[in-house]
């Protein structure tokens, strides 16, 4: 997973030009459309906005307020990548990163043009916004009185989960999840393989063949962008991990179920 950028950009003055209002909702979706105007012009493609990343960011941004500080670290000591593993679990990612921005206007005039030429000027912050590999991004906005704070998150999904998990799995019984690709690659080079509780577990695929602590999992691909998959538990109880990749490599995070 790519390493996400520790970054701050924190911005102190007074605006006097004219200005319009409008929505949280339209200011957020303005940086996004001036973000991909910025990759544009380097020719990298546009990023598609997703609305889990919208809403973790938001988290972020509203948390740095509520919570007095300015990091990517918040207040539990979580990072985006901890963030997204915990609120927005269901989204598998190769890669994530974050930048994010303070302002305090006295005038309470906040524009999403100054935030962006912001994070341009700032080699770092432009990195992320330049990044070849990410293809999604969120946007989340907080601001109170003479503050604003605004949050991008970056993100290069996989897949995405679409159905909605138990709490917990009984061991006894086979389930179908439903996923949508979003990854680059060609969907058939998609695959999957259920990590077992016990790593030393054997799993006997058929008379001849086996496999230790995990076993593969066979995509059904029902559309273009959206599979199913058929989970079961032959270890019996415990946390089972199942995870997504390519070329027999396969991503550290995955979806967690638990079996009891």
């Amino acid at each position: 997973m790519r390493k996400s950028f520790l970054l701050f950009l924190l911005l102190l003055f007074a605006c006097t030009q004219s200005s319009k209002t409008i929505t949280i909702s339209e200011f957020e979706h303005s940086i996004w459309e001036l973000t991909n105007q910025q990759r544009l012009a380097y020719n990298l493609s546009p990023l598609l906005y997703d609305e889990g990343l919208a809403d973790l960011a938001r988290l972020h941004s509203k948390n740095m307020f509520n919570f007095d500080f300015f990091a990517h670290k918040d207040h539990l000591g979580y990072l985006v990548s901890d963030r997204k593993k915990r609120y927005y679990p269901q989204l598998i990612v190769s890669s994530i990163g974050e930048n994010l921005a303070k302002f305090v206007i006295g005038t309470r005039v906040f524009t999403p043009e100054e935030i962006v030429t912001g994070w341009m000027n700032s080699p770092e912050h432009k990195k992320n916004i330049l990044t070849a590999d990410y293809t999604h991004l969120g946007v989340g906005v907080f601001t109170e009185g003479d503050v604003l704070l605004a949050t991008q998150n970056f993100a290069t999904p996989v897949v995405k989960l679409l159905s909605k998990l138990p709490v917990t799995f009984n061991p006894q019984f086979q389930y179908e999840l439903q996923f949508e690709y979003m990854g680059s690659q060609p969907p058939k080079e998609l695959n999957a393989v259920l990590n077992f509780p016990d790593s030393r577990f054997k799993y006997n695929i058929d008379d001849k063949y086996y496999t230790i602590g995990m076993k593969p999992i066979t995509l059904q691909w029902i559309a273009d962008k959206q599979f199913e998959l058929i989970v079961d538990f032959p270890a019996g109880k415990g946390n089972y991990s199942l995870c997504f990749g390519f070329n027999n490599s396969y991503l550290e995070n995955g979806i967690n179920l638990n079996a009891k």
